[in-house]
């Protein structure tokens, strides 16, 4: 059903960034979602078709999958690996000029009236920012 409603989205709403990556925004009734489905593509992408970043990617999954069968102390060696992904791929999308002006006003839009607690940060005894 989710899924149905992303592509609804994107049929009936233009995305506020077309280059170098298509960015779709929807207001959410706290704040906004950035739809960056086109990134997540491109991460993938590069990580299958490089043979460094994709050695990287498997040991992270050995990692995490070992420390599922062993009850985890607190110490995450896959933070390290994590990084050398992030520094392999990237984890920035460049927006610049026009564009830049069009998510800003985009994300101001989506900005709600008054401050919206969401139900985790009401547990926890923490105000919505």
């Amino acid at each position: 059903m989710n899924r149905i409603r992303l592509y609804l989205h994107r049929l009936f709403r233009r995305p506020v960034i077309t280059d170098p990556m298509r960015i779709y925004t929807r207001r959410l009734p706290d704040g906004v979602a950035l739809d960056m489905e086109e990134y997540f593509a491109y991460v993938v992408a590069t990580i299958a078709d490089d043979e460094e970043l994709l050695a990287q990617f498997l040991e992270l999954v050995d990692d995490r999958a070992s420390a599922r069968e062993h009850k985890h102390d607190g110490w995450e060696p896959e933070r390290l690996l994590m990084e050398k992904l992030a520094t392999g791929v990237g984890c920035e999308v460049r927006v610049r000029g026009k564009a830049l002006a069009q998510l800003a006003d985009r994300l101001r839009a989506a900005v709600p009236a008054r401050a919206a607690v969401v139900p985790a940060q009401r547990r926890e005894g923490g105000a919505a920012a």
